[in-house]
Order: structure tokens, then C-alpha cells, then sequence
């Protein structure tokens, strides 16, 4: 990713966030941003051999982030609880794309929690989607999304450029009206709004909520990606339960019945070739993570990862916004059914994770 030859490799004040060890700058370059220069050091741990790109004036570093949410502590990154929930609103449940994310959102905006919504993840160019109504997120989830341009950081995480970019168009044409930003993105949308400087970046502004997406667009068991793996594995993708590798075949273990090894070309198509260096899939830097588990439309599970998240969650909950699966259907019980959430989360957080390694 990196070049040796381009400055003189020497020892630098920072430690690597994976063992430790002594960073060595192997590499400086200056990158476009929304039409202004922000120069990037790249620097490589003389023990692991791991390699960080940073940009100290406009990002923290990610020892202070890992501190603060404690990404690896699980495969799902740290969180309070799961829950599956659905929106009550009746227009939210008709639309489509992401219901519960879209009223949780609404819900920012109509408590006065949130001045917008940046839906950073529905952007094609860099011209920012916004939304400042319900209704702006109703016409959000019909816009195309596209590929967008990143960096790797370090142990698998990407700053996303064009997400960057596209939050310094809104700021410079905004000029502080909506000062608490709301975004709504994928693993590495959340991951550069959560690691920004915005007192540099984008001065009297602040990220107000993170609402992270699972990120099935590395590997998705979704839409036509799950229709083909289902023709591939020959059982429901929401059943899989244990992801590995044999030789060089994947093998996919479901909740009954008999595993199934897969060649790496037979799923390499389904990969996102802009995600091949990234391994999150909860977006664990986020307050809240959402997306579909299963087949159930109506329900999405919900990772609540911060203090933040959880008063938000249950304020939608009491105030009408938001039901939980055990209240609409009456079930005095739900530990099963996360219990279920969190084995397919795994599951496909390894599929992520192996499948991008060999990849990659």
C-alpha cells in the first residue's frame, strides 16, 4: 500500500495498537479532500509488521479510540445488549429499506436530539444526502448507492475519503445551522466520523449520534447475495451458525443438517472489492448498529454499544416510536431468539473476516 522509497524510514513517537511496538515512518503523502491538501504519515510496527495511515490534524489516533469502545473485546466489538425491534409507524413499516434505523433517526430529528441526519452510506458523489425531515428519509432509501474511496488505518479499519469530503460540502454550504450532526453509515463511515477531529475539520459542528449498518457490502447474505449463497449452500444463509476454512475451501456449518465446503471462486463474487481490506461488520465504533437478521422483514437487530445509545433506544421504545419483538408478539422469553441474532452476527463476522483475509 506503501511506498519505502519515498522518505526516510525513522522511529516515531506513537505505539502500535496491536502489541505495542515501536512505529517506524515508512511513507508521507499529501491527499485531496473536498479540494484541500491534508497530508497523511504512514508508519509500520517494527514488531507485527502491521501498518497505520494517520492524519494527525484532522484524525485521533486509534490507540484513544480503542481505549474508549473496546472493538475487539468481542467479535461483535463491545455492546450493553441486543435487541430485535420494529418500527410502529405505519409509513415506516411500508417503505422500503432500513424501518427501525429510519424512525430511531426520525426520532432524533423530532426530539430535537439531532439538527440532521447525514446518510453518509446512500452517497454516490461527493455531494452529502441529508435529511431534515421524515420525509427526506423516506426519499434517501430510494438513492443508488455506489463505491466511495478510503484508506486503511490500521488492523483492517478504513477512513473513508469520500465520506470526509462529503461532510465538508454540507458544512461549507450549511454554515452552522445544523450544527449536531446524526450519521448513519457503514463499519467505516462510523469508524472516520467517530475518529475525526471535528474542532479542525469541521469547526462548530459535532457528531451528535453514529448509527452504524452491518455491512453486507463485503459479503452479503441479503437481496441477490443471499439468493445465490442459498442456491450455493443449499439451506437459508440465516442459518449459518460457524464459518472456517479447510485447505482452501470455506466450510459453513448450519443449525442442523451437514456442513458445506465451498470453493473460494464459487463465493469470490460476492465480495466488495473496495471492503478487501476492511474486517468490521457491526460497525463497532457506532451507538447503535442495526440490520436484518433472517428473513423477518418486519424486525431488525439492534446492538446497543453506548449509554448514548441505549437512553435513545428506550426513549423510542416509550414514547411509541419503536417496539421490541417480545412486546408485539407477547413473548415473556427472548433470550432464545438473541441468542440466535448473536450466532448469525458471529457467523458472519468470521465469514467477513476469513473471506477478506484471503482476499485481500
Amino acid at each position: 500500500m506503501v511506498s519505502d522509497a519515498s522518505v526516510t524510514s525513522h522511529e516515531t513517537d506513537g505505539a502500535c495498537v496491536s502489541c505495542d511496538g515501536v512505529l517506524q515512518r515508512i511513507d508521507e503523502y499529501a491527499l485531496d479532500i473536498a479540494g484541500e491538501e491534508v497530508l497523511f504519515y504512514a508508519d509500520r510496527c517494527r514488531s507485527c509488521g502491521n501498518e497505520f495511515v494517520n492524519a494527525p490534524r484532522i484524525l485521533r489516533p486509534d490507540a484513544e479510540m480503542i481505549q474508549e469502545f473496546q472493538p475487539d473485546k468481542s467479535p461483535l466489538g463491545s455492546n450493553y445488549r441486543i435487541q430485535n425491534l420494529s418500527s410502529r409507524d405505519r409509513e415506516f413499516r411500508q417503505h422500503p429499506g432500513y424501518r427501525v434505523a429510519g424512525t430511531l433517526l426520525w426520532y432524533l430529528l423530532e426530539e430535537d436530539m439531532a439538527d440532521v441526519v447525514f446518510l453518509a452510506h446512500q452517497s454516490v458523489t461527493e455531494e452529502p444526502v441529508m435529511a431534515y425531515t421524515k420525509k427526506d428519509l423516506y426519499r434517501a432509501w430510494q438513492i443508488r448507492m455506489g463505491a466511495g474511496r478510503a484508506v486503511v488505518t490500521g488492523s483492517g479499519l478504513r477512513a473513508n475519503l469520500l465520506t470526509l469530503a462529503q461532510l465538508k460540502r454540507f458544512t461549507e454550504t450549511d454554515r452552522g445551522l445544523h450544527p449536531r450532526i446524526a450519521v448513519m453509515g457503514r463499519p467505516c463511515q462510523i469508524y472516520t466520523m467517530r475518529k475525526l477531529l471535528w474542532d479542525q475539520f469541521a469547526p462548530g459542528y459535532e457528531l451528535a449520534f453514529g448509527m452504524g449498518t452491518f455491512c453486507y457490502g463485503n459479503f452479503s447474505p441479503g437481496a441477490w447475495g443471499g439468493q445465490k449463497l442459498r442456491e450455493i449452500l443449499g439451506f437459508d444463509p440465516a442459518d449459518i451458525r460457524q464459518v472456517g476454512y479447510v485447505g482452501e475451501e470455506l466450510e459453513f456449518t448450519p443449525v442442523e443438517g451437514e456442513t458445506k465446503r465451498v470453493g473460494q471462486e464459487d463465493v469470490a463474487s460476492l465480495v466488495n472489492a473496495n471492503c478487501l481490506q476492511c474486517y468490521d461488520f457491526t460497525a463497532r465504533f457506532s451507538d447503535v448498529s442495526v440490520g436484518h437478521v433472517g428473513s423477518e422483514e418486519l424486525f431488525e437487530a439492534v446492538l446497543v454499544r453506548t449509554e448514548k445509545g441505549g437512553v435513545v433506544v428506550d426513549q423510542a421504545v416509550r414514547d411509541g416510536f419503536l417496539a421490541p419483538s417480545a412486546q408485539l408478539y407477547g413473548k415473556a422469553d427472548v433470550t432464545d431468539e438473541e441468542m440466535h441474532t448473536v450466532s448469525y452476527l458471529n457467523a458472519m463476522v468470521g465469514i467477513k473476516k476469513e473471506l477478506t483475509g484471503k482476499l485481500r
